[in-house]
């Protein structure tokens, strides 16, 4: 007898990637996939009320300014299209998801990435839990670049499916939760490969003891983890985010650091990935991190509004993600 699983006791990754939906997303049209998980996505946050107010209450705070671009139903639709997209790129055919990036890609600022492959040296690719994120490395890839991936896995079957998939494009898979991961990295970028690393979460950051990085307005405690990478492998440092648009997507490539000048990645990389927030609040799903980071704030900026103003939009509902 097949057993329900507890919906409360699951983060909304691991929801998402229960076997049943595994089995649908290898089967299912795009169109019908893709309205299934929006309906599972409203199941669980009618019970995970939580989780929902929180996110409301940090894009409240940080969209408080700029109002025009407060987030509607449109935020939580993005973090359920993550998961869609996850769930497809695991588990649908390569020629399938090769086809259907080679359709709808758009690499913006190539040359930066041209410029570094024909030194033959390596560069630090550094991106965010922002837009498409999960079709950055194949779409890399399939386009002839080496590159190497520090990831996080929150499920067994999503490693070994996804470890499968690299062989087959020659991409190296470096498991954060594993010893030793820096050192494969900067190993990685010396043998002259691209390596893909994100800058968004809060939780895994290693915070510095001196220095401090403005995170929407505040000053928290900057990562040491990218200055490490940094300093040690002397390489030019770019960002890449894959922003949906109009049915596609546009790979975003900018120049952060060109390997000589002492600058702080971290702080450099932030500010980067922030304007994009800003511009596309919708398209990026770590509301919920970013809430525990600034909750001091928050709680802060709460005390001191008016009685009688809403704290969440009133368009629409407004819903937040556990994330991988």
């Amino acid at each position: 007898m097949c057993r329900i699983p507890n919906v409360a006791s699951l983060g909304l990754s691991q929801f998402f990637q229960l076997s049943f939906n595994v089995k649908l997303a290898q089967m299912l049209p795009f169109i019908c996939l893709r309205i299934h998980l929006y309906l599972l996505g409203f199941l669980y946050f009618s019970l995970k009320r939580t989780d929902k107010k929180k996110m409301a209450l940090c894009l409240n705070h940080v969209l408080r300014f700029n109002l025009k671009k407060s987030p509607s139903y449109k935020t939580f639709l993005g973090i359920f299209d993550h998961y869609f997209e996850k769930l497809i790129m695991a588990h649908r055919p390569l020629s399938e998801m090769i086809a259907f990036l080679r359709l709808r890609l758009h690499i913006k600022n190539k040359g930066y990435l041209d410029k570094i492959t024909k030194t033959g040296k390596g560069c630090i690719l550094i991106t965010g839990h922002f837009g498409a994120v999960e079709f950055l490395p194949l779409s890399l890839a399939m386009n002839g670049y080496k590159i190497a991936l520090i990831c996080r896995f929150k499920t067994k079957k999503l490693k070994e499916e996804l470890i499968k998939r690299a062989r087959e494009f020659d991409v190296i898979l470096i498991d954060a939760s594993e010893p030793k991961v820096i050192f494969k990295a900067l190993g990685a970028i010396k043998s002259g490969r691209i390596l893909i690393t994100e800058c968004d979460e809060f939780s895994e950051w290693r915070p510095h003891p001196d220095k401090q990085v403005s995170v929407f307005g505040h000053k928290i405690p900057q990562d040491r983890t990218l200055e490490f990478l940094y300093n040690r492998a002397k390489v030019p440092a770019l960002m890449g985010l894959m922003r949906r648009e109009n049915g596609g997507f546009t790979l975003c490539i900018d120049s952060l650091a060109d390997g000589r000048k002492d600058v702080s990645l971290a702080a450099r990389a932030w500010n980067k990935l922030e304007g994009y927030i800003l511009s596309y609040p919708q398209q990026w799903y770590q509301w919920k991190d970013a809430a525990t980071a600034l909750s001091e704030h928050i709680i802060l900026d709460n005390k001191k509004d008016t009685q009688g103003v809403p704290l969440i939009p009133s368009e629409g509902p407004v819903l937040s993600a556990n994330y991988s």
